[in-house]
């Protein structure tokens, strides 16, 4: 059998010699500025860059197929669509698509001019659909529904603006985040 290893130790409890436990601390403030936590980039500008450029894609389908759909005489006559009305429908779906892939490509790699070409291109979009429902085709279409012009329009040019309002706050969500990793890249 081997000896104990154990032999002549004394427990703590029973010790003569003082021992202190715990750390020592120094009285007052010991932060003498702003306190940084290092932690990796918020991933919000990485999902919401993804998810524009998923909806760029499905409006490039929707895109193409209004143009096939254009290109039929007799569709034109049954929608009563007019010239303008096609080139301001495409000349929005273009801004739509190539703002949110491009601004959502550039937020995927956390440039902040993403956010704001993003923001820019709801705007023109915005304005282009005003311009729209001012239209005559518009009106033309309101007043053999039976409906007002001006108080459709008016109706749908809010309802636009709420939607505007909401994608421009979910695409700003980088913006607003603490610690976005977004760099100090400028749009113009």
């Amino acid at each position: 059998m081997q000896p104990d290893p154990w032999s002549g130790v004394e427990p703590e409890h029973k010790s003569v010699e003082p021992s202190i436990d715990g750390t020592v601390s120094l009285g007052g403030d010991n932060f003498n500025g702003q306190i940084i936590m290092l932690q990796p980039p918020s991933s919000s500008s990485k999902v919401i860059g993804i998810l524009l450029i998923v909806y760029g894609a499905f409006n490039l389908i929707s895109l193409l197929l209004s143009i096939v759909g254009f290109t039929d005489s007799k569709f034109m006559e049954d929608t009563g669509y007019t010239t303008i009305d096609v080139i301001l429908l495409l000349l929005s779906g273009l801004v739509a698509t190539t703002t949110s892939v491009i601004g959502g490509y550039w937020m995927v790699n956390y440039q902040r001019k993403g956010v704001y070409l993003v923001l820019i291109g709801l705007l023109v979009g915005f304005l282009l659909q005003i311009i729209m429902s001012f239209s005559d085709s518009t009106q033309n279409m309101y007043s053999e529904l039976g409906l007002e012009g001006s108080t459709v329009t008016a109706l749908v040019v809010g309802i636009q603006a709420a939607c505007v309002a909401v994608c421009g706050l979910i695409v700003a969500i980088p913006l607003m985040v603490a610690n976005n990793g977004l760099d100090e890249s400028k749009l113009f």
